[in-house]
């Protein structure tokens, strides 16, 4: 299983470059990663189909390695926050009882929080910055 989870989050880490970083709009690559994206969550409704966690009975790492990236899954899909996990039911309820402990709400307050501090984005990017192009101009400037 962490094999395949690594696999499933390297295709929605790589989608997120392209939709908010890159400053050209590729659409076949970025119908590559959402259709990918989708074709994962569809593999982890079926994996989740009569349970309530990946391995075993209880929460696992392999659980907790797709909190941060199911929680941008909208991103990655290009679609509104209330619809990223239309057609995965699963998915959506297994994420819920992820994000409803006091523990993730807490390390994303103290996330939130560093971010603030650093003058980041929730993305990593600097405040004001909406693109790579944009950022390297501001790493040039900066040096």
């Amino acid at each position: 299983m962490d094999k395949q989870a690594g696999q499933c989050l390297v295709y929605m880490m790589r989608a997120l470059p392209f939709h908010v970083l890159h400053p050209e709009k590729v659409t076949s690559v970025i119908n590559r990663y959402v259709d990918e994206s989708r074709r994962i969550c569809g593999v982890l409704e079926g994996c989740l189909q009569g349970r309530n966690w990946l391995v075993g009975n209880k929460m696992t790492f392999a659980d907790l390695a797709f909190v941060p990236w199911n929680d941008r899954l909208d991103v990655v899909l290009m679609v509104a926050e209330e619809k990223k996990f239309d057609g995965f039911p699963n998915v959506k309820a297994w994420h819920e009882r992820m994000v409803s402990r006091p523990s993730w709400n807490k390390a994303m307050e103290i996330r939130a929080k560093l971010m603030d501090e650093q003058g980041l984005m929730w993305n990593g990017m600097p405040k004001g910055v909406s693109n790579m192009e944009e950022y390297m101009k501001k790493i040039q400037q900066d040096s």
